[in-house]
């Protein structure tokens, strides 16, 4: 009897041991010839379980993402062509097929007719929190390729091309490409419009690799928030966002005041120290339009990097936002 007891303990530690997890196939810090990160596991069929986080990858119905219920670094992958389109989130699927490599991106594919099988094991589970990344860890990190992640207060510096691709920054001052992999902007209603200078409160999505660059996918519109500036309850000045932001040689402060009183207008780097003063005085009820052309006080230019300008009003309104200056 114990040896009995022995020798199911041995075979079942045994296939835990030899079961191969999405990080398995994910982790790799070799690169290829084409400077790409291809899977140790390419070529090879697996069964691997996942929670699936995202639906439609490129608008098909049988293309979905799947990831290790803890979520994180290594832990998502791509499954192409699978045949099944009954997927929902949450759902805890086992997928049995061959790890192949697209143009550097891993995924588990039935493409050109290779099996794959996928089968249903439970439904409704949580999905794993999206990792919080910078624009500079999107744009070069391997490891979050097929990852949920989630960016945070990025501003748009570049519009979409016919391809639906756009590009934002955040404080790293690296580009982070944004791309409709999974919905297009204009299918959604009201359609969504990305405009340059755009402020963004996060975007989530699925990392991707294409056309040699890493990209932020958005599943749906809830994964993209921003916020309108509440004015109902500013009774002496409105401020709005500067315009163009990010910038590279100038950009302009636009703000209402609508009562007099004195004003003061700086701008200060991101650890908090003044580089200059832009108006410093009483002014008349009016919209005005005051430009920055990225210098300091003493008319050298400054570094690229983030800056904040303060405007100060009648003694009691402050309003402090951020912008880019790029180089």
């Amino acid at each position: 009897m114990n040896k009995l007891l022995v020798s199911i303990l041995v075979i079942g530690l045994s296939l835990i041991l030899n079961s191969t997890t999405i990080y398995d196939i994910q982790y790799t810090t070799e690169p290829g010839g084409d400077g790409t990160y291809p899977s140790p596991l390419v070529d090879q069929e697996v069964t691997v379980e996942g929670i699936v986080t995202a639906l439609n990858y490129n608008h098909y119905p049988d293309n979905f993402v799947i990831s290790m219920p803890e979520g994180g670094a290594w832990k998502g992958i791509l499954i192409y062509m699978s045949g099944d389109e009954t997927c929902a989130l949450g759902d805890e699927v086992e997928i049995t097929g061959t790890v192949r490599e697209y143009y550097g991106l891993t995924e588990i594919s039935g493409y050109d007719d290779t099996f794959i099988s996928v089968t249903h094991l439970s439904s409704g589970n949580p999905l794993p929190n999206p990792v919080a990344l910078t624009t500079d860890e999107l744009s070069s990190s391997e490891e979050y390729e097929g990852v949920l992640v989630q960016l945070s207060d990025v501003y748009v510096s570049q519009v979409p091309d016919g391809y639906g691709q756009w590009y934002v920054v955040d404080t790293s001052a690296t580009l982070g490409q944004i791309d409709d992999s999974f919905f297009f902007l204009d299918d959604v209603d009201p359609p969504i419009e990305i405009n340059l200078g755009d402020f963004w409160v996060f975007l989530a999505g699925i990392v991707a690799y294409s056309y040699d660059e890493y990209e932020l996918s958005p599943r749906t519109p809830d994964d993209m928030v921003t916020v309108s500036i509440d004015e109902k309850n500013i009774e002496n000045i409105i401020t709005t966002q500067n315009f163009p932001n990010p910038f590279t040689s100038g950009t302009t402060i636009r703000f209402n005041i609508k009562k007099s009183g004195h004003t003061k207008l700086e701008i200060f780097n991101a650890a908090g120290k003044k580089v200059k003063t832009l108006l410093n005085e009483n002014k008349d009820a009016a919209n005005y339009n005051i430009s920055w052309d990225g210098t300091n006080d003493e008319g050298n230019d400054v570094a690229a990097g983030v800056y904040f300008y303060k405007l100060k009003h009648g003694g009691r309104y402050t309003s402090t936002k951020k912008m880019i200056l790029m180089k």
